[in-house]
């Protein structure tokens, strides 16, 4: 079975409950308010619970919380490939309204200065589906460093590119090399609206279409309606399961990994989506991102939910 390598960070959650966001200047009471490990996490813990073996590219520090998350990804079966830096991770704020939607304030650490060097020490091996994620993409030369170094990676290797949620504050020049590179890109319905016009801001301005291979699979994340993949001039659906939504924090990363991990373990895109779309469906399906989801809690969806549930036909 290959391998899933994930460069999404890690991160630490503070979770706070609020019932509405604010108005500027104002005040409010939380309901609640959590620390938990999050970001890149997430999605490996649930992958490593699929069997697949499963490694990390982002940075650990030396501080508290990273030590706390080592410990924690090693007892889940992840394997640290980079070595520590000096300092700690950052802190991802973030506020949950009562009806689920989430926005995340990111205060970086460690995880912002990733090294090439840490990168590319690591051998990718035939048949390994890389998560390639926006989060993971520096500044300067760093970022121009990152983006060359997928650009070069051989065609053994899946391909998976994330450009998250920070895909409007990341330099609009880094993403061709890689969108000529991606196997397969995945979007929620924001991104998917944005990237077109971050890369018209290039003085090239090329058509998003015109950069990806024409087997480059493009997915599309829908929320609450599944999500949807195209190859070319094919597009195919994938309803969601039905389940109500009580927090969406971390069913991006989630949605995503599950589905590199289903690739790694050799199933179809359809598969993956269906596998995908259930581990989103749990994930929402509870205050807060914990628990991870577990293959049981996945499989038992996929087996017994409720009819229209987003099975592939």
């Amino acid at each position: 079975m290959a391998r899933f390598l994930s460069t999404e960070p890690v991160l630490l959650n503070l979770p706070t409950a609020i019932s509405v966001l604010p108005e500027r200047g104002s005040m409010i009471r939380a309901h609640s308010v959590l620390s938990s490990p999050g970001g890149g996490y997430l999605g490996m813990v649930a992958v490593s619970r699929m069997d697949v073996e499963t490694g990390m590219l982002s940075m650990l520090g030396t501080g508290p919380n990273s030590f706390m998350i080592r410990r924690d990804l090693k007892r889940n079966g992840v394997k640290i490939l980079t070595n520590e830096a000096i300092g700690d991770i950052g802190v991802a704020i973030q506020l949950v309204e009562d009806g689920g939607d989430t926005t995340v304030i990111i205060s970086s650490g460690v995880e912002a200065d990733l090294s090439i060097d840490q990168v590319k020490q690591v051998e990718l091996l035939e048949g390994d589906v890389l998560l390639v994620h926006g989060s993971a993409i520096g500044e300067g030369e760093a970022g121009e460093q990152f983006a060359s170094w997928v650009a070069g990676i051989e065609d053994f290797v899946k391909v998976v590119l994330a450009p998250s949620p920070l895909i409007d504050q990341i330099d609009p020049n880094l993403w061709e090399p890689m969108l000529r590179r991606a196997d397969i890109l995945t979007m929620n319905k924001r991104e998917t609206s944005l990237l077109p016009k971050m890369l018209k801001l290039t003085e090239s301005a090329p058509e998003l279409e015109d950069l990806l291979k024409p087997d480059c699979i493009q997915v599309t994340r829908l929320g609450s309606d599944g999500c949807k993949y195209r190859i070319g001039d094919v597009e195919k659906e994938l309803p969601a399961f039905q389940t109500k939504s009580v927090d969406t924090t971390g069913v991006g990363s989630v949605h995503v990994a599950v589905m590199c991990g289903a690739l790694a373990r050799g199933q179809s895109i359809d598969d993956a989506l269906f596998m995908a779309n259930a581990a989103g469906a749990v994930m929402v399906s509870h205050t807060y991102a914990f628990p991870v989801p577990s293959m049981r809690e996945i499989a038992d969806l996929m087996t017994f939910g409720v009819e229209g549930s987003g099975a592939p036909s």
